[in-house]
């Protein structure tokens, strides 16, 4: 009985200490997010309409994103919401610090819990570490709540990354490229997708 009990005192034990360094991680991920959306819209010069004053206010956060978004669905803010969410994070970050922002975060938050991967086998390529999988989902929750259709959207546009599932619209096996996007100006309307890049691609 007191051998049990010792094991079970030791399990709930290691699964608090878990926790604790899962919320510390998810913490330093979610002020790194919120910085990069910062920066992103500060770069792209994103702005919204305040209601109170009816002044044009840069966007400073992930709400003031979704303010701007919500009241101007423009082929401009199109633009300017595929390359904070698509393509500032992965390509220009890479270019800057060689490691994407999500590997950046990663290494940060490795480094302030003061852990190490052990890899017990080979590490498949695709297969991402659990503080990848933390970023990937917490960046992911943000970017579909920006997006989000319920609530006042003053307009039918949406921009995205994925290709659209419409039969006959696009090649069936198409694959992207790392500047290819996808936008529409009325999302109630299939064929009214297209796809836009900054080199020139066969559809």
């Amino acid at each position: 009985m007191g051998t049990d009990s010792s094991k079970i005192s030791s399990h709930v034990a290691m699964q608090k200490m878990v926790m604790e360094e899962q919320n510390s991680a998810m913490m330093i991920i979610v002020s790194e997010i919120h910085q990069l959306l910062h920066d992103a819209a500060t770069i792209t010069n994103m702005k919204y309409c305040c209601k109170r004053t009816n002044h044009m206010l840069p966007c400073l956060t992930n709400r003031d994103i979704r303010k701007s978004w919500l009241q101007d669905g423009s082929e401009a803010n199109q633009q300017r919401l595929a390359w904070i969410f698509y393509y500032y994070g992965m390509e220009i970050h890479q270019i800057g610090r060689s490691l994407t922002h999500c590997d950046w975060v990663e290494s940060k938050v490795l480094a302030a819990l003061n852990v190490a991967y052990v890899h017990v086998g080979d590490k498949e390529e695709r297969q991402r570490t659990c503080v990848q999988q933390l970023y990937s989902k917490k960046f992911n929750d943000l970017r579909a709540n920006t997006v989000r259709q319920n609530g006042p959207v003053r307009h039918t546009s949406m921009v995205k990354k994925e290709q659209p599932m419409v039969p006959g619209l696009f090649n069936k096996n198409f694959k992207r490229g790392k500047t290819t996007f996808f936008v529409t100006i009325n999302n109630q309307d299939e064929t009214s997708w297209h796809k836009v890049c900054m080199e020139t691609e066969d559809e």
